[in-house]
């Protein structure tokens, strides 16, 4: 399995430094759920014991960070506050103030550990596999799955990746939304996902599913 980027150009501030950058090319947010599956095959933890673990951990690594402190999980790496304000001179001591002060975002930085188990990670460049090819429009998936609704029983996310010229990661979110608006079924399982098409049909007012 390899990690997909793009090259893209560089804008504003940046612009003059660097005339490109590495992207990465997202597949999928991975949640909990799926982490959590794989954890419990391979440890004596369920899913609900790392939920409530992680609601707990939540909440004391909160506190710790709202009481200045910086926190370490070990494995993981540090956890500290990066504040932000509007900056102003004190008219009567000439100091300098922070008005407003509050929370700018959380910094992270992974241990060692982590990122020696993220040396073996490969990478793959599709900066131009599928440059060639516009996006496909609402017509053409429309015209698409009407065609397949006739001749298939099944498709795979593989078969809108190569019928509508997508790279993986789109063809993925395409799959997800189409099965969001229930114009897709999976009938397989959450991580071999194989989908039925489902067609809508009018019959006397009433829009009715059925599948191929």
């Amino acid at each position: 399995m390899t990690v997909p980027y793009k090259l893209m150009r560089t804008t504003g501030s940046l612009a003059h430094k660097k005339g490109m950058k590495a992207v990465l090319d997202e597949y999928e947010t991975v949640g909990l759920e799926r982490m959590g599956e794989r954890i419990e095959t391979a440890t004596a933890m369920t899913v609900a014991d790392l939920v409530g673990a992680l609601i707990a951990l939540k909440h004391e690594l909160a506190e710790q960070l709202k009481l200045g402190n910086r926190v370490h999980l070990p494995g993981l790496g540090y956890f500290s506050l990066a504040v932000r304000g509007e900056l102003y001179e004190d008219p009567k001591t000439k100091k300098m103030r922070l008005r407003y002060p509050h929370v700018r975002t959380v910094n992270f930085r992974p241990e060692k550990g982590l990122m020696q188990a993220l040396e073996d990670t490969r990478f793959e460049n599709v900066t131009y596999r599928y440059e060639q090819h516009a996006t496909p429009t609402a017509a053409e998936i429309d015209a698409t799955l009407e065609r397949w609704f006739d001749e298939a029983d099944y498709i795979f996310v593989g078969d809108l990746q190569a019928e509508l010229h997508l790279s993986r990661p789109v063809a993925y979110r395409l799959a997800r939304r189409l099965e969001a608006e229930g114009r897709l079924e999976n009938v397989g399982t959450r991580y071999r996902k194989m989908y039925r098409i489902v067609k809508a049909q009018k019959e006397g007012g009433t829009e009715e599913k059925t599948g191929g």
